[in-house]
């Protein structure tokens, strides 16, 4: 979705939702970006409002990606942890000729740089899952306060007519 956030107070230009520069953001600044993305435009209301919706369902269906993803790379780490046990276990201690121990095994797989390139996805993608819930739930008090902050205006507007 090409929706661009709305103008916030910040020392960062708008980004559109999506882009490379996003997920940098999200996975270098994520509390900046999210104060970005849950800010307010006071000045112009009636596009933040109209945003709203739409931002909210974005960042919730990218929310409910990063969940899926990070349960893909769970199954990934797992069966990866279970054909390097499979294949360690079929070779025996060098230093005692004898079958490798369960702590030896577990060792020698967690050592293994395919477990750990498959461990660092895997954190990397629990962070931007982190982020995106963070920032749900930042736009679902942004709606609050966008409500209140309408009603304020228009009981404003009555009281100078």
């Amino acid at each position: 979705m090409r929706c661009k956030m709305a103008k916030a107070k910040t020392t960062h230009a708008p980004l559109e939702l999506g882009t490379a520069a996003f997920w940098t953001r999200l996975t270098k600044e994520p509390a900046a970006l999210a104060a970005q993305i849950c800010a307010i435009d006071l000045v112009d209301l009636d596009t933040t409002l109209q945003q709203h919706a739409s931002l909210r369902a974005w960042v919730n269906a990218s929310y409910e990606v990063a969940r899926i993803g990070e349960e893909k790379l769970k199954w990934e780490l797992t069966k990866t942890r279970a054909s390097l046990t499979y294949s360690a276990s079929r070779v025996n201690d060098p230093v005692t000729d004898k079958p490798k121990t369960i702590a030896v095994l577990n060792a020698e797989v967690d050592n293994d740089p395919l477990v750990e390139n498959v461990t660092k996805r895997l954190h990397t993608q629990g962070e931007m899952r982190a982020a995106l819930g963070a920032m749900t739930k930042g736009l679902e008090d942004r709606k609050d306060m966008l409500i209140q902050i309408a009603a304020k205006q228009r009981r404003e507007i009555e009281d100078y007519r």
